[in-house]
């Protein structure tokens, strides 16, 4: 299983739902195990929306992000990422440096075997269980009740949005305190997202 060997917190929780206490799982991080089925439909289609479009469509990579970012690499532009949620899970299961050609490919061709083990909604799951957001946040679930004092499946859209522009930079991105967390950006999302 994707999440096998990961260690992750301990919640308390009171009769009304209330978070007592969360402890750190034992490499230090705040990483709380959430079912897909206990994360908002909200915060998983923000995710997608902002980190792979095509998430549902594609076998581990995505062509047409490739060359767009290909293209952007050679033009000298300002580097754009080009990674499926597929491909950020095994370079976060494997250790992989995907800043290489050699790590690329590499992150590649283990996210086409994630693809061809994993349903869709296990690897998003796993994503949303691993992604960063922040300090030692990691996963949806510990990000939730970290940045907003309630469980993932209570997520409003707005706070769906708001968590799902962090992991791609989540020192700059944290909500409400990280220097480039911008409102703005989260209105963009919205907008988009309700249009289609």
């Amino acid at each position: 299983p994707l999440l096998d060997g990961v260690p992750f917190s301990a919640a308390v929780f009171s009769a009304e739902g209330r978070l007592l206490h969360l402890a750190a799982a034992d490499d230090g991080i705040y990483r709380l195990r959430t079912p897909l089925a206990a994360i908002s439909p909200d915060a998983a289609a923000a995710t997608i929306f902002y980190e792979d479009r095509r998430f549902r469509s594609h076998i581990g990579f995505d062509p047409m992000a490739l060359a767009r970012a290909a293209a952007a690499t050679l033009a000298g532009s300002r580097p754009i990422g080009a990674s499926t949620l597929t491909m950020q899970i095994a370079r976060m299961r494997l250790h992989i440096d995907s800043r290489t050609l050699s790590g690329k490919v590499q992150q590649i061709m283990e996210a086409m075997r994630y693809e061809a083990h994993y349903s869709k909604d296990e690897l998003l799951e796993a994503y949303l269980n691993l992604a960063p957001y922040g300090g030692n946040i990691e996963g949806v679930g510990a990000a939730a009740l970290a940045y907003f004092g309630k469980r993932a499946d209570e997520l409003t859209p707005a706070e769906a949005l708001a968590l799902a522009v962090v992991p791609q930079n989540p020192v700059k991105r944290r909500p409400w305190t990280g220097p480039d967390f911008d409102g703005a950006r989260i209105r963009v999302a919205r907008e988009a997202v309700a249009e289609g």
